[in-house]
C-alpha cells in the first residue's frame, strides 16, 4: 500500500518586537528572525503591539523575511500595529505585501 503524501501545516512563529528590543539595536532581531526562518517557518507573525514607532530599518528587516517565507508559501503577518504604523504601511503600499491584524 503506498504511504500517503502529508503535506503538514506552515511552520508559524511569533515574535513580539518591543522598544526595549528596539533601543539595543536591531542585530538581535535580525538574528531572531533569521533562526526563525532557517528553522523553517515560513509564517512568521510580528507583534508589534509594545512599540510606538516602526522604523525602516525594521521593515527591512521584515521585508528580508517576507521574501524568504514567500519562497515557501508563507509571508509575513503584522500584528498589532497602531494607528500610526498602519497609516505608513498603507501610504507605503506594504500593506499589500504584508498581512495586516489590526489593533486590538
Amino acid at each position: 500500500m503506498p504511504n500517503p503524501v502529508h503535506n503538514p501545516l506552515p511552520q508559524k512563529a511569533i515574535v513580539s518586537v518591543t522598544d526595549n528590543m528596539l533601543a539595543e539595536g536591531l542585530t538581535g532581531l535580525r538574528w531572531q528572525l533569521r533562526d526563525i526562518v532557517m528553522d523553517g517557518a515560513c509564517l512568521v507573525v510580528v507583534d508589534l503591539s509594545d512599540i510606538d514607532h516602526i522604523s525602516s530599518a525594521l521593515l527591512a528587516a521584515l521585508l528580508d523575511t517576507h521574501r524568504v517565507c514567500r519562497r515557501r508559501g508563507g509571508g509575513v503577518v503584522i500584528r498589532h500595529a497602531n494607528r500610526r504604523t498602519a497609516d505608513l504601511l498603507r501610504r507605503t503600499g506594504l500593506d499589500k505585501v504584508f498581512e495586516i491584524e489590526p489593533a486590538a
